[in-house]
């Protein structure tokens, strides 16, 4: 047996017509009377302002919107963003500082610079403007060989000894080339204009840093030796000895 669904009906409703833009426009203009809202009008109070989307939003130029702030600063409380920018506003004026006492130890070691050539304080060799008339004295150039793309520290060429150690280098003492001021035989401070010398060798031609006979001493190692009584792990512990001073005898002066 066939069954067939029943409608209900359901075929005799038809759809209502659109609403033209005419009648759409009419009821939303429609303000003063009042606002539609499902076909109903409700008439609006006299204290109730009507909505405008258009109307752009009030921008507020100071950032203590409810007054908390001005609460704070009465009641003698300071914000976190305060203390912030007072922290930032110290660091800020501690570079500044910092960075006026760095200029200013630069200029102090500048002006007290004396120059080799001339003698005159303000300036270095390297910007003497009378080392520019010497033709033997070179500037930026290797002492040694000569040339302009190294220092005397990475040169390895071989000079002949009879020219001496250096014979592009001039002497600041006798004028003479072949050597430098440091191992001038008229110079017998040598490095230490003051007075002094190298606590390793004696020698005033080099500082105790560039010492050879100090530097194959921290290169090299003694290793100690081992017999059947020591044991492997044993490990010779340097322990400095500490002098004790002797006891001066005490001078009362009346």
């Amino acid at each position: 047996m066939t069954r067939w669904a029943r409608a209900n009906n359901v075929h005799k409703h038809k759809a209502a017509d659109a609403t033209p833009w005419k009648q759409l426009k009419a009821s939303g203009n429609a303000g003063e009377a009042g606002t539609s809202t499902g076909g109903r009008h409700i008439k609006q109070g006299p204290g109730v302002k009507k909505h405008n989307p258009k109307k752009k939003k009030r921008e507020h130029d100071s950032d203590d919107v409810n007054g908390f702030l001005e609460y704070l600063k009465q009641a003698g409380q300071t914000p976190a963003d305060q203390d912030l920018r007072e922290e930032v506003a110290t660091a800020l004026k501690k570079d500044v500082r910092r960075e006026n006492r760095r200029i200013k130890r630069q200029n102090t070691k500048k002006n007290n610079m004396i120059c080799f050539n001339c003698r005159k304080p303000g300036h270095g060799l390297a910007d003497c403007p009378e080392a520019d008339n010497d033709e033997e004295m070179g500037r930026g150039i290797c002492y040694r060989c000569g040339s302009t793309e190294h220092e005397i520290q990475r040169c390895h060429a071989k000079v002949d000894p009879a020219m001496g150690n250096y014979p592009y280098a001039k002497c600041f003492i006798c004028g003479q080339t072949g050597h430098l001021s440091k191992a001038c035989p008229d110079n017998p401070k040598g490095l230490y204009a003051a007075g002094g010398c190298c606590r390793v060798c004696g020698s005033v031609e080099h500082f105790q840093k560039d010492c050879p006979e100090h530097q194959n001493s921290t290169n090299s190692i003694t290793l100690s030796r081992l017999s059947n009584r020591i044991s492997a792990d044993h490990e010779d512990v340097h322990v400095p000895v500490k002098k004790a001073r002797a006891k001066k005898d005490k001078v009362v002066v009346f």
